[in-house]
């Protein structure tokens, strides 16, 4: 019985050893695929692998980039008839007066007198609000008064002062004439019968 227990035994180290041998080589095998996967992912960058894919993500970068450093300024107001049509007969009738009398002369329309001064400038159809040391048209505005502004450019010195609107001028032109005739509106109230 001793022979027959040992030779059980033996066999069950045996087994042992076969079954401990067999889990050690599939746990080897399994860490060095681990090893390897894991070394492959380091190596491995996000479209290195496609060069394609790497350009098409640098073009839209630089596509975006232009597009928020881009800024839209407009010279002429797209709008403006006078651009476009230059008969002055049509045009004044259209009431386009003072943009063709004024195209090429500065205007002041007004001036506001508070901590920093200010001037209303009507020059090529725009009106502008200006400040000492701005710049319009290559006149510097040196100084703003009540009624009065001085701009300092080319070697010379303009002075303005606040004149009325062409349009103006003429509708006061015309009521002085008696042309046109301004009624107030009727301000009574008709409580007829009820």
């Amino acid at each position: 019985m001793k022979e027959r227990e040992r030779l059980l035994w033996s066999v069950m180290i045996i087994l042992l050893l076969i079954i401990a041998g067999y889990v050690g080589y599939n746990a080897y095998r399994m860490g060095r695929q681990v090893r390897e996967y894991k070394e492959a992912m380091k190596q491995e960058t996000l479209g290195s692998e496609d060069p394609q894919l790497r350009q098409t993500v640098e073009d839209l970068e630089t596509n975006l980039r232009n597009r928020l450093d881009y800024s839209f300024t407009i010279e002429q107001d797209p709008l403006d008839l006078t651009q476009v049509v230059q008969g002055r007969r049509f045009l004044a009738n259209l009431g386009f007066t003072e943009s063709l009398e004024s195209q090429n002369i500065m205007r002041l329309s007004c001036t506001v007198i508070a901590e920093e001064p200010a001037a209303v400038i009507k020059y090529h159809g725009k009106s502008r609000i200006l400040r000492v040391g701005d710049v319009i048209d290559g006149y510097e505005i040196v100084e703003i008064g009540k009624g009065r502004a001085k701009l300092r450019g080319f070697g010379e010195t303009l002075n303005l002062i606040t004149q009325k609107a062409p349009e103006t001028l003429e509708r006061e032109k015309l009521l002085s004439e008696g042309i046109i005739t301004i009624e107030k509106p009727d301000t009574t109230i008709n409580r007829g019968n009820y």
